[in-house]
């Protein structure tokens, strides 16, 4: 005799079956997919690393024969090389001092192995008239804000290649409506050891204000800027290295006006962006920083660059003999620079860079009469600034340390024989520039020299 099991319990059972089989299926798989598919890459990121620097080179543009070498960092005294391909000579560099060699009147550069790598800086001057062009290292993009290419205001931008192999520049050039149609200024090849001149007045000729942004798309390119004004008939030619800016920035402080009432002044603003851009401009004195009355803000399209006259609203403000600067600020990054024509020399007004630690400054030996300022501005917050200026011998003439803080500009008096002065701040950072008064003027904005090497952070990836 053959019994069943009641139907309620065959149910209980096929339910209990199919729940079991519902929740365990999906975990079975899951487990299995876990152990057949890798875990998400974690992200390698990493910032390089600092290491011990062992060459560094910074590139001198053409000018006058004397080139002035010193080294930043402690303890050097070493050789190193001036020159250009195979036409080198060797000079001696020590930190504390300064030494001059005659190198030629064309562009050089200066190269420093193992122990005088570190803290390389040098400087070439000019003769008639207050000049300094501070020797730049090679840099893959740099900027000049308020470069000409008519018959009053050209300029000559120079490539040097510091290296044997063949170096390639793009160069941007941004004008009043837009970007200017250059092709002879694509794809500039410079051999190795060699360098490139090319005056913009033949090459785009143009009155109205530009910047040019310099690319080197292959290789090392040392770009520098020689910028020339001519009052055709009512003053003498007169010309300035105009110096370069590492990159476009929403805050870009001015430092470094050269005196003089009747001064023709012209603010250039450039804007590589795709979108219009406002520019507000402001005074910065010991006392504070304002807005000069009747300058209005400066609206710069895409991608062009704009121009303000303010000949008539800072002669009275720089007549007092208080002002530090400019301070520039703008809701996207720009770049900038003002260029005063005053008692028939030209000069001009950069952003430098933003300095936390030893900068350095070199200067051509004193004249009778002539004025050196340090322009210290755009403090972070409040800290103190040590100032040490030095002859080319290395005998101290000046140590002073000064309070600095935000909204405020400081002015040094420097001996007039000051040819090394070492800028340090301590719990902020700020900005500066030299600025020399003779017969004309010149604004040399503050040094940061490479102390260091980076190396970067490289690790296997997956296939």
């Amino acid at each position: 005799m053959s019994h069943s099991a009641p139907a309620g319990r065959r149910a209980t059972s096929r339910l209990n079956l199919t729940t079991l089989l519902a929740v365990v299926l999906p975990v079975v798989c899951a487990l299995a997919l876990l152990l057949v598919r890798p875990s998400e890459p974690a992200d390698t990121a990493a910032a390089p690393a600092l290491t011990a620097l062992t060459r560094s080179t910074v590139v001198c543009p053409s000018g006058s024969s004397a080139v002035s070498i010193s080294s930043a960092a402690e303890g050097v005294d070493g050789p190193v090389q001036v020159g250009l391909g195979s036409d080198k000579k060797e000079a001696q560099v020590a930190s504390g001092r300064t030494t001059s060699l005659d190198a030629g009147d064309g562009p050089v550069a200066v190269y420093g192995e193992d122990d005088t790598a570190p803290g390389l800086v040098a400087a070439r001057f000019g003769t008639d008239q207050p000049a300094v062009a501070s020797c730049v290292p090679p840099a893959a993009h740099s900027w000049f804000t308020g470069v000409g290419a008519g018959a009053a205001h050209t300029s000559i931008l120079e490539l040097t290649n510091p290296d044997s192999g063949t170096a390639v520049a793009d160069v941007t050039v941004y004008g009043r409506h837009g970007v200017v149609d250059a092709p002879r200024l694509r794809g500039i090849s410079v051999t190795g050891g060699s360098s490139v001149r090319l005056d913009l007045s033949s090459i785009v000729p143009r009155r109205d204000e530009l910047a040019l942004e310099v690319v080197a798309a292959r290789g090392r390119v040392g770009a520098t800027i020689l910028d020339r004004y001519d009052p055709l008939g009512r003053g003498r030619t007169t010309q300035d290295w105009l110096t370069a800016q590492a990159d476009p920035a929403t805050a870009n402080l001015l430092l470094g006006i050269a005196p003089g009432s009747d001064a023709r002044r012209a603010l250039v603003v450039a804007n590589g962006g795709s979108d219009e851009v406002r520019a507000t401009i402001q005074v910065v004195t010991e006392e504070s920083v304002f807005t000069p009355k009747g300058v209005p803000d400066l609206r710069i399209p895409p991608e062009s660059a704009g121009k303000l006259n303010l000949s008539a609203a800072l002669a009275d403000i720089v007549k007092k003999g208080d002002v530090t600067g400019l301070l520039v600020t703008a809701n996207e990054p720009v770049t900038a620079s003002l260029r005063s024509y005053a008692e028939g020399d030209l000069s001009h007004a950069v952003p430098g860079p933003v300095v936390d630690g030893p900068s350095t400054v070199l200067l051509p030996a004193g004249t009778k009469g002539e004025e050196r300022t340090l322009l210290l501005a755009g403090a972070a917050g409040a800290g103190t600034v040590d100032v040490v200026a030095r002859t080319a011998s290395g005998e101290e003439l000046h140590d002073v340390k000064v309070d600095v803080s935000p909204d405020h500009g400081i002015t040094v008096a420097l001996p007039a024989g000051a040819e090394l002065v070492t800028v340090t701040p301590t719990g902020t950072t700020i900005s500066g520039a030299v600025l020399i008064t003779d017969d004309g003027a010149a604004a040399v904005p503050l040094t940061v020299p490479a102390m260091n090497g980076l190396v970067p952070a490289v690790r296997p990836g997956l296939p």
